[in-house]
Protein backbone atom coordinates (compact mmCIF):
# COMPACT_ATOMS: atom_id res chain seq x y z
CA UNK A 1 0.00 0.00 0.00
CA UNK A 2 1.48 3.56 -0.88
CA UNK A 3 2.17 6.09 1.82
CA UNK A 4 -0.74 8.73 -0.09
CA UNK A 5 -3.12 5.44 0.09
CA UNK A 6 -2.42 4.70 3.39
CA UNK A 7 -2.61 8.30 4.23
CA UNK A 8 -5.95 8.52 2.91
CA UNK A 9 -7.48 5.63 4.62
CA UNK A 10 -6.13 7.12 8.05
CA UNK A 11 -7.82 10.12 7.34
CA UNK A 12 -11.02 8.47 6.18
CA UNK A 13 -11.09 6.39 9.74
CA UNK A 14 -10.23 9.56 11.74
CA UNK A 15 -13.26 12.08 10.29
CA UNK A 16 -15.39 10.03 7.59
CA UNK A 17 -16.12 7.37 10.11
CA UNK A 18 -17.30 9.72 12.55
CA UNK A 19 -19.19 11.78 10.16
CA UNK A 20 -21.63 8.64 9.38
CA UNK A 21 -22.02 8.11 12.90
CA UNK A 22 -23.19 11.54 13.63
CA UNK A 23 -25.58 11.54 10.49
CA UNK A 24 -27.19 8.01 11.38
CA UNK A 25 -27.29 9.57 15.23
CA UNK A 26 -28.38 12.66 13.61
CA UNK A 27 -31.33 10.63 11.96
CA UNK A 28 -32.24 8.67 15.48
CA UNK A 29 -32.84 12.31 17.14
CA UNK A 30 -34.65 12.90 14.14
CA UNK A 31 -37.11 10.15 14.36
CA UNK A 32 -37.59 11.17 17.96
CA UNK A 33 -38.36 14.59 17.00
CA UNK A 34 -40.71 13.83 14.24
CA UNK A 35 -42.82 11.67 16.58
CA UNK A 36 -43.56 14.76 18.77
CA UNK A 37 -43.93 16.34 16.35
CA UNK A 38 -46.60 14.41 14.72
CA UNK A 39 -48.35 14.28 18.26
CA UNK A 40 -48.58 18.74 18.29
CA UNK A 41 -49.81 18.29 14.93
CA UNK A 42 -52.57 16.04 15.12
CA UNK A 43 -53.57 17.61 18.35
CA UNK A 44 -53.63 21.40 16.33
CA UNK A 45 -55.45 19.33 13.63
CA UNK A 46 -57.86 17.97 16.26
CA UNK A 47 -59.11 21.46 18.04
CA UNK A 48 -59.27 23.38 14.00
CA UNK A 49 -61.55 20.44 13.34
CA UNK A 50 -63.70 20.68 16.42
CA UNK A 51 -63.84 24.07 15.97
CA UNK A 52 -64.97 24.88 12.17
CA UNK A 53 -65.54 21.38 11.32
CA UNK A 54 -66.46 22.38 7.55
CA UNK A 55 -63.08 23.97 7.09
CA UNK A 56 -60.43 21.32 7.74
CA UNK A 57 -56.86 22.26 7.89
CA UNK A 58 -54.22 20.67 5.21
CA UNK A 59 -52.22 17.79 7.01
CA UNK A 60 -50.26 15.17 5.71
CA UNK A 61 -52.39 11.49 4.80
CA UNK A 62 -49.51 9.60 6.56
CA UNK A 63 -50.92 11.08 9.79
CA UNK A 64 -54.74 10.79 9.12
CA UNK A 65 -54.48 7.05 8.42
CA UNK A 66 -56.08 7.04 5.47
CA UNK A 67 -58.97 7.98 6.78
CA UNK A 68 -61.70 10.96 5.10
CA UNK A 69 -63.78 12.72 7.03
CA UNK A 70 -63.13 14.55 10.42
CA UNK A 71 -65.80 12.28 12.37
CA UNK A 72 -63.43 9.36 10.86
CA UNK A 73 -59.70 10.68 11.36
CA UNK A 74 -60.70 12.35 14.54
CA UNK A 75 -61.06 8.66 16.55
CA UNK A 76 -57.63 7.63 14.74
CA UNK A 77 -55.40 10.98 15.48
CA UNK A 78 -56.63 10.68 18.92
CA UNK A 79 -55.82 7.32 19.30
CA UNK A 80 -52.54 7.65 17.79
CA UNK A 81 -51.92 10.72 20.13
CA UNK A 82 -52.47 8.29 23.33
CA UNK A 83 -50.13 5.83 21.49
CA UNK A 84 -47.36 8.36 21.45
CA UNK A 85 -47.75 10.05 24.79
CA UNK A 86 -47.90 6.07 26.24
CA UNK A 87 -44.81 6.32 24.27
CA UNK A 88 -42.83 9.44 26.00
CA UNK A 89 -40.79 8.03 28.36
CA UNK A 90 -39.14 5.75 25.58
CA UNK A 91 -38.68 8.81 23.32
CA UNK A 92 -37.05 10.73 26.28
CA UNK A 93 -34.26 7.73 26.75
CA UNK A 94 -34.34 7.56 22.87
CA UNK A 95 -33.31 11.23 22.45
CA UNK A 96 -30.92 10.55 25.30
CA UNK A 97 -29.35 7.46 23.67
CA UNK A 98 -29.09 10.03 20.41
CA UNK A 99 -27.72 12.69 22.07
CA UNK A 100 -24.81 10.72 23.42
CA UNK A 101 -23.97 8.80 20.06
CA UNK A 102 -23.89 12.77 18.20
CA UNK A 103 -21.49 13.58 21.36
CA UNK A 104 -19.26 10.70 20.72
CA UNK A 105 -19.16 10.93 17.29
CA UNK A 106 -17.65 14.17 17.87
CA UNK A 107 -15.33 13.55 20.10
CA UNK A 108 -13.64 11.30 18.06
CA UNK A 109 -13.45 13.55 15.54
CA UNK A 110 -11.85 15.97 17.77
CA UNK A 111 -9.46 13.28 19.03
CA UNK A 112 -8.70 12.71 15.42
CA UNK A 113 -7.42 16.13 15.28
CA UNK A 114 -5.54 15.90 18.43
CA UNK A 115 -3.92 12.80 16.93
CA UNK A 116 -2.60 14.51 14.29
CA UNK A 117 -1.92 18.12 15.50
CA UNK A 118 0.11 15.98 18.23
CA UNK A 119 2.57 14.34 15.16
CA UNK A 120 2.42 17.38 13.58
CA UNK A 121 3.78 19.79 16.22
CA UNK A 122 6.03 16.88 17.87
CA UNK A 123 7.50 16.42 14.29
CA UNK A 124 8.51 19.59 13.59
CA UNK A 125 9.83 20.32 17.15
CA UNK A 126 12.16 17.21 16.46
CA UNK A 127 13.22 18.20 13.48
CA UNK A 128 14.90 21.91 15.43
CA UNK A 129 15.82 19.61 18.21
CA UNK A 130 17.56 16.51 19.01
CA UNK A 131 17.32 16.96 22.70
CA UNK A 132 13.84 17.21 21.75
CA UNK A 133 13.17 14.14 19.89
CA UNK A 134 15.79 12.00 22.03
CA UNK A 135 13.04 12.85 24.70
CA UNK A 136 9.64 12.91 23.46
CA UNK A 137 10.06 10.32 21.02
CA UNK A 138 8.32 7.46 23.50
CA UNK A 139 6.23 10.10 24.64
CA UNK A 140 5.00 10.82 21.31
CA UNK A 141 4.54 6.92 20.80
CA UNK A 142 2.43 6.86 23.68
CA UNK A 143 0.35 9.71 23.01
CA UNK A 144 -0.47 8.41 19.67
CA UNK A 145 -1.58 4.79 20.69
CA UNK A 146 -3.51 6.21 23.72
CA UNK A 147 -5.63 8.93 21.48
CA UNK A 148 -6.34 5.79 18.34
CA UNK A 149 -7.49 4.00 21.25
CA UNK A 150 -9.43 6.46 22.73
CA UNK A 151 -11.01 7.58 18.93
CA UNK A 152 -12.17 3.57 18.12
CA UNK A 153 -13.21 3.09 21.55
CA UNK A 154 -15.94 6.59 21.20
CA UNK A 155 -16.57 5.14 17.83
CA UNK A 156 -17.68 1.60 19.51
CA UNK A 157 -19.60 3.79 22.33
CA UNK A 158 -21.21 5.64 19.80
CA UNK A 159 -22.65 2.31 17.95
CA UNK A 160 -23.69 0.43 20.40
CA UNK A 161 -25.62 3.40 21.75
CA UNK A 162 -27.30 3.48 18.40
CA UNK A 163 -28.12 0.27 19.16
CA UNK A 164 -29.04 0.50 22.11
CA UNK A 165 -31.15 3.10 20.57
CA UNK A 166 -32.94 0.43 17.77
CA UNK A 167 -33.31 -2.13 20.56
CA UNK A 168 -35.42 0.40 22.74
CA UNK A 169 -37.74 1.64 19.62
CA UNK A 170 -37.84 -2.03 18.65
CA UNK A 171 -39.07 -3.31 22.46
CA UNK A 172 -41.96 -0.28 22.25
CA UNK A 173 -42.92 -0.90 18.98
CA UNK A 174 -42.63 -4.89 19.39
CA UNK A 175 -46.99 -5.21 19.01
CA UNK A 176 -46.27 -3.43 15.47
CA UNK A 177 -43.37 -5.14 13.83
CA UNK A 178 -40.29 -4.43 16.38
CA UNK A 179 -38.87 -7.65 16.22
CA UNK A 180 -38.54 -7.84 12.39
CA UNK A 181 -36.53 -4.20 12.82
CA UNK A 182 -34.20 -5.85 14.81
CA UNK A 183 -33.41 -7.71 11.75
CA UNK A 184 -32.23 -4.03 10.03
CA UNK A 185 -29.22 -3.42 12.98
CA UNK A 186 -27.44 -6.84 11.83
CA UNK A 187 -24.80 -4.85 9.91
CA UNK A 188 -24.42 -2.46 13.02
CA UNK A 189 -24.08 -5.53 14.76
CA UNK A 190 -21.29 -6.34 12.37
CA UNK A 191 -19.37 -3.22 12.83
CA UNK A 192 -19.62 -3.25 16.35
CA UNK A 193 -17.58 -6.24 16.64
CA UNK A 194 -15.32 -5.64 14.06
CA UNK A 195 -14.79 -2.62 16.23
CA UNK A 196 -14.19 -4.36 19.52
CA UNK A 197 -11.26 -6.92 17.70
CA UNK A 198 -9.93 -3.65 16.45
CA UNK A 199 -9.93 -1.76 19.92
CA UNK A 200 -8.60 -5.66 20.97
CA UNK A 201 -6.07 -5.27 18.43
CA UNK A 202 -4.90 -2.23 19.58
CA UNK A 203 -4.32 -2.58 22.77
CA UNK A 204 -2.60 -5.79 22.02
CA UNK A 205 0.22 -4.56 19.22
CA UNK A 206 0.32 -0.84 20.22
CA UNK A 207 2.11 -1.20 23.90
CA UNK A 208 4.41 1.28 25.12
CA UNK A 209 7.94 0.90 23.61
CA UNK A 210 10.86 -0.79 25.49
CA UNK A 211 14.10 -0.87 25.88
CA UNK A 212 16.02 -1.07 22.53
CA UNK A 213 17.71 -4.33 22.26
CA UNK A 214 19.51 -6.50 20.08
CA UNK A 215 20.18 -10.26 19.85
CA UNK A 216 23.56 -11.32 18.15
CA UNK A 217 25.30 -14.93 17.24
CA UNK A 218 29.08 -13.71 18.42
CA UNK A 219 31.23 -14.56 20.95
CA UNK A 220 31.69 -11.79 23.90
CA UNK A 221 35.82 -10.68 24.54
CA UNK A 222 36.40 -9.92 27.86
CA UNK A 223 39.75 -8.40 28.72
CA UNK A 224 41.62 -11.30 30.68
CA UNK A 225 40.37 -13.80 27.29
CA UNK A 226 41.28 -10.92 25.08
CA UNK A 227 44.12 -8.63 26.43
CA UNK A 228 45.89 -8.08 23.18
CA UNK A 229 42.84 -7.54 21.15
CA UNK A 230 41.75 -4.63 24.04
CA UNK A 231 45.05 -3.00 23.99
CA UNK A 232 45.14 -2.59 20.64
CA UNK A 233 41.23 -0.86 20.59
CA UNK A 234 41.79 1.05 24.17
CA UNK A 235 45.06 2.41 21.99
CA UNK A 236 42.30 3.60 18.96
CA UNK A 237 39.99 5.35 21.47
CA UNK A 238 42.48 7.42 23.13
CA UNK A 239 44.05 8.29 20.16
CA UNK A 240 40.67 9.46 18.99
CA UNK A 241 39.97 10.73 22.48
CA UNK A 242 36.95 8.74 23.07
CA UNK A 243 35.51 6.39 25.75
CA UNK A 244 36.65 2.28 25.01
CA UNK A 245 33.49 -0.20 24.91
CA UNK A 246 32.66 -1.53 27.74
CA UNK A 247 31.97 -5.03 25.80
CA UNK A 248 34.09 -6.67 22.25
CA UNK A 249 31.70 -8.92 20.87
CA UNK A 250 33.05 -10.99 17.43
CA UNK A 251 30.73 -12.40 14.84
CA UNK A 252 30.25 -12.87 11.13
CA UNK A 253 26.75 -12.23 10.43
CA UNK A 254 27.03 -8.49 10.59
CA UNK A 255 28.66 -5.56 9.66
CA UNK A 256 31.25 -2.99 12.44
CA UNK A 257 29.02 -1.39 14.74
CA UNK A 258 28.58 0.14 18.63
CA UNK A 259 25.53 0.01 20.60
CA UNK A 260 24.79 1.36 23.88
CA UNK A 261 21.75 -0.48 23.71
CA UNK A 262 21.25 -4.17 25.55
CA UNK A 263 22.98 -6.98 23.58
CA UNK A 264 21.46 -10.66 23.98
CA UNK A 265 23.94 -13.27 22.76
CA UNK A 266 22.47 -16.91 22.54
CA UNK A 267 25.77 -18.23 24.64
CA UNK A 268 24.77 -16.14 27.36
CA UNK A 269 22.42 -15.79 29.96
CA UNK A 270 22.60 -12.28 31.17
CA UNK A 271 22.31 -9.16 28.73
CA UNK A 272 25.69 -6.94 28.01
CA UNK A 273 24.63 -3.12 29.16
CA UNK A 274 26.64 -0.48 28.13
CA UNK A 275 28.47 0.39 25.45
CA UNK A 276 29.32 -2.44 22.72
CA UNK A 277 31.97 -3.18 19.84
CA UNK A 278 30.79 -5.54 17.49
CA UNK A 279 33.73 -6.47 15.12
CA UNK A 280 32.65 -9.04 12.25
CA UNK A 281 35.97 -11.92 11.28
CA UNK A 282 34.80 -11.58 8.12
CA UNK A 283 35.60 -7.92 7.34
CA UNK A 284 38.53 -7.84 10.00
CA UNK A 285 40.22 -10.92 7.87
CA UNK A 286 40.13 -8.68 4.26
CA UNK A 287 41.16 -5.60 5.57
CA UNK A 288 44.29 -3.83 6.49
CA UNK A 289 44.82 -3.28 10.27
CA UNK A 290 45.09 0.40 9.91
CA UNK A 291 41.85 0.44 7.52
CA UNK A 292 40.08 -1.32 10.43
CA UNK A 293 41.53 1.14 13.26
CA UNK A 294 39.60 3.67 11.29
CA UNK A 295 36.74 1.84 10.80
CA UNK A 296 36.75 1.18 14.90
CA UNK A 297 37.58 5.00 15.51
CA UNK A 298 34.48 5.60 13.48
CA UNK A 299 32.38 3.60 15.51
CA UNK A 300 33.60 4.49 18.89
CA UNK A 301 33.25 8.16 17.63
CA UNK A 302 29.20 7.53 18.42
CA UNK A 303 30.08 8.40 21.88
CA UNK A 304 33.21 10.76 21.19
CA UNK A 305 30.49 14.08 22.85
CA UNK A 306 27.07 14.48 24.16
CA UNK A 307 25.48 14.93 20.61
CA UNK A 308 26.75 11.94 19.30
CA UNK A 309 26.18 9.85 22.20
CA UNK A 310 22.61 11.50 21.94
CA UNK A 311 22.62 10.35 18.29
CA UNK A 312 22.93 6.70 18.89
CA UNK A 313 20.71 6.36 21.73
CA UNK A 314 18.12 8.17 19.12
CA UNK A 315 19.40 5.75 17.01
CA UNK A 316 18.65 2.71 19.12
CA UNK A 317 15.16 3.78 19.92
CA UNK A 318 13.98 4.85 16.64
CA UNK A 319 15.27 1.33 15.94
CA UNK A 320 12.44 0.19 18.51
CA UNK A 321 9.49 1.96 16.21
CA UNK A 322 10.92 0.49 13.08
CA UNK A 323 11.11 -2.97 14.85
CA UNK A 324 7.49 -2.62 16.47
CA UNK A 325 5.57 -1.52 13.23
CA UNK A 326 7.49 -4.16 11.47
CA UNK A 327 5.91 -6.42 13.91
CA UNK A 328 2.91 -5.10 12.96
CA UNK A 329 3.14 -5.27 9.33
CA UNK A 330 3.40 -8.92 9.52
CA UNK A 331 0.39 -9.52 11.46
CA UNK A 332 -1.58 -7.68 9.09
CA UNK A 333 -1.70 -10.69 6.42
CA UNK A 334 -3.97 -12.53 8.78
CA UNK A 335 -6.35 -9.74 10.08
CA UNK A 336 -6.06 -6.98 7.66
CA UNK A 337 -8.99 -4.66 8.67
CA UNK A 338 -8.90 -5.26 12.06
CA UNK A 339 -5.26 -4.39 12.22
CA UNK A 340 -5.59 -1.09 10.03
CA UNK A 341 -6.21 1.28 11.91
CA UNK A 342 -3.50 0.97 14.19
CA UNK A 343 -1.29 -0.11 10.71
CA UNK A 344 -2.52 3.30 9.15
CA UNK A 345 -1.77 5.52 12.38
CA UNK A 346 1.55 3.76 13.25
CA UNK A 347 3.01 4.72 9.53
CA UNK A 348 2.10 7.85 9.81
CA UNK A 349 3.87 8.30 12.63
CA UNK A 350 6.83 6.52 11.30
CA UNK A 351 6.39 9.24 8.50
CA UNK A 352 6.15 12.02 10.63
CA UNK A 353 9.29 11.47 12.48
CA UNK A 354 11.42 9.41 10.13
CA UNK A 355 12.75 12.95 8.27
CA UNK A 356 13.61 14.44 11.23
CA UNK A 357 15.78 11.32 12.50
CA UNK A 358 17.23 11.05 9.21
CA UNK A 359 18.92 14.59 9.98
CA UNK A 360 19.78 14.04 13.08
CA UNK A 361 21.11 10.53 11.99
CA UNK A 362 23.10 12.31 8.88
CA UNK A 363 24.97 14.55 11.20
CA UNK A 364 25.69 11.84 13.59
CA UNK A 365 27.70 9.72 10.94
CA UNK A 366 29.56 12.90 9.67
CA UNK A 367 30.89 13.92 13.37
CA UNK A 368 31.77 9.89 13.48
CA UNK A 369 33.73 10.12 10.68
CA UNK A 370 35.47 12.64 11.51
CA UNK A 371 36.73 11.02 14.67
CA UNK A 372 37.26 8.06 12.15
CA UNK A 373 39.49 10.13 10.21
CA UNK A 374 41.60 11.42 12.84
CA UNK A 375 42.60 7.66 13.99
CA UNK A 376 44.36 6.86 10.25
CA UNK A 377 43.82 9.88 8.54
CA UNK A 378 41.11 10.94 6.31
CA UNK A 379 42.06 9.25 3.17
CA UNK A 380 42.76 5.93 4.76
CA UNK A 381 39.87 5.85 6.29
CA UNK A 382 37.63 7.25 2.84
CA UNK A 383 39.70 3.65 1.84
CA UNK A 384 37.99 1.83 4.71
CA UNK A 385 34.90 3.14 4.25
CA UNK A 386 34.52 2.07 0.28
CA UNK A 387 36.18 -1.34 1.05
CA UNK A 388 33.24 -1.95 3.66
CA UNK A 389 30.91 -0.78 0.97
CA UNK A 390 32.06 -3.46 -1.43
CA UNK A 391 32.99 -5.85 0.85
CA UNK A 392 29.48 -5.98 2.30
CA UNK A 393 28.09 -6.81 -1.90
CA UNK A 394 30.15 -9.95 -1.66
CA UNK A 395 29.51 -10.90 1.95
CA UNK A 396 25.98 -11.03 1.91
CA UNK A 397 26.26 -13.30 -1.50
CA UNK A 398 28.33 -15.88 0.34
CA UNK A 399 25.85 -15.49 3.71
CA UNK A 400 23.09 -16.21 0.98
CA UNK A 401 24.72 -18.96 -0.66
CA UNK A 402 23.92 -22.89 0.27
CA UNK A 403 27.72 -23.53 -0.63
CA UNK A 404 29.10 -21.51 1.44
CA UNK A 405 30.52 -23.73 4.31
CA UNK A 406 33.28 -21.13 6.72
CA UNK A 407 32.44 -18.05 5.41
CA UNK A 408 35.67 -16.16 6.94
CA UNK A 409 37.45 -18.68 4.51
CA UNK A 410 35.29 -18.78 1.62
CA UNK A 411 36.12 -14.92 1.58
CA UNK A 412 40.03 -15.02 1.85
CA UNK A 413 39.61 -18.13 -1.16
CA UNK A 414 37.89 -15.48 -3.29
CA UNK A 415 39.46 -12.15 -2.17
CA UNK A 416 43.34 -13.69 -2.54
CA UNK A 417 42.31 -13.83 -6.10
CA UNK A 418 40.08 -11.71 -7.28
CA UNK A 419 39.98 -7.05 -6.62
CA UNK A 420 36.49 -6.30 -5.19
CA UNK A 421 34.59 -4.78 -7.98
CA UNK A 422 33.80 -0.47 -6.59
CA UNK A 423 30.61 0.32 -9.06
CA UNK A 424 28.21 3.45 -9.33
CA UNK A 425 25.64 1.24 -6.90
CA UNK A 426 28.64 0.77 -4.23
CA UNK A 427 28.96 4.61 -3.73
CA UNK A 428 25.47 4.90 -3.47
CA UNK A 429 25.85 2.04 -1.07
CA UNK A 430 24.72 2.52 2.55
CA UNK A 431 26.84 1.03 5.05
CA UNK A 432 24.08 -1.50 7.09
CA UNK A 433 24.21 -0.95 10.77
CA UNK A 434 21.33 -2.82 13.01
CA UNK A 435 20.03 0.91 13.95
CA UNK A 436 21.44 3.45 12.49
CA UNK A 437 20.57 4.49 8.72
CA UNK A 438 23.83 6.20 6.93
CA UNK A 439 24.09 8.49 4.41
CA UNK A 440 25.40 7.58 0.92
CA UNK A 441 28.97 6.81 0.55
CA UNK A 442 29.96 8.96 -1.92
CA UNK A 443 28.96 11.96 0.24
CA UNK A 444 30.32 10.59 3.13
CA UNK A 445 33.88 10.27 0.84
CA UNK A 446 32.81 14.11 -0.24
CA UNK A 447 32.37 15.58 3.51
CA UNK A 448 35.92 14.16 4.25
CA UNK A 449 36.92 16.36 1.53
CA UNK A 450 39.43 13.65 -0.28
CA UNK A 451 39.29 13.35 -3.79
CA UNK A 452 37.96 10.01 -5.09
CA UNK A 453 40.73 9.17 -7.99
CA UNK A 454 42.00 6.32 -9.37
CA UNK A 455 44.71 5.52 -6.64
CA UNK A 456 41.75 5.92 -3.99
CA UNK A 457 39.33 3.47 -5.77
CA UNK A 458 42.52 1.25 -6.66
CA UNK A 459 43.61 0.35 -2.53
CA UNK A 460 39.71 0.30 -1.28
CA UNK A 461 39.51 -2.65 -4.24
CA UNK A 462 42.77 -4.47 -4.12
CA UNK A 463 42.96 -8.32 -3.37
CA UNK A 464 43.25 -9.23 0.25
CA UNK A 465 46.86 -9.76 1.05
CA UNK A 466 48.25 -12.36 3.58
CA UNK A 467 48.79 -9.67 6.04
CA UNK A 468 45.14 -8.59 6.50
CA UNK A 469 43.87 -11.82 6.80
CA UNK A 470 46.74 -12.72 9.61
CA UNK A 471 46.73 -9.22 11.73
CA UNK A 472 43.44 -10.01 13.79
CA UNK A 473 44.43 -13.56 14.40
CA UNK A 474 47.99 -12.17 16.20
CA UNK A 475 46.06 -9.92 18.28
CA UNK A 476 43.98 -13.23 18.99
CA UNK A 477 46.96 -15.45 19.76
CA UNK A 478 48.53 -12.73 21.58
CA UNK A 479 45.62 -13.45 23.86
CA UNK A 480 45.80 -17.50 23.86
CA UNK A 481 49.99 -16.77 25.16
CA UNK A 482 48.51 -13.91 27.76
CA UNK A 483 45.89 -17.02 28.91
Amino acid sequence: MSTPSRRLRLLAFLFLVPLGLMLYALLQDGRVHWALSDEQQMRDWIVAAVKDPAHLLPIHHRLTGGHVGAESIVPYMQKEIARIVQDHGWLTLRGGLAHLAELCALAAALTGVALLTKLKYDALRSMRSQDYMLQHLTKAWRGVTQLIFLDVALLIAGISLCLLYEMAWAYSHWDRGGAMALLFTLPLWGVLTGGVLALRSILKRLTPLEAPAIGLLGRELPREHAPGLWRWVDGIARKANVPSPDHIVVGVDRSWFVTSSQVFLQSAQAPLLGHTLYIPLTYASAMSQDEAAAVVGHELGHFASGDTKKGSQLSSLFHSVRSRIHTLLEDNDSDTLLVGPGIWVSLYFLEQFDHAFHHWSRRQELAADEVGASVAGARMFAIALLRVCALSELIDLLLASPQTGNIVQALNSHLGQHALPLSPHTLEHRVEHPFDTHPPTLQRVHHLKVALDDDLLRQASRPASEADSQWFNQLLTETTHAA
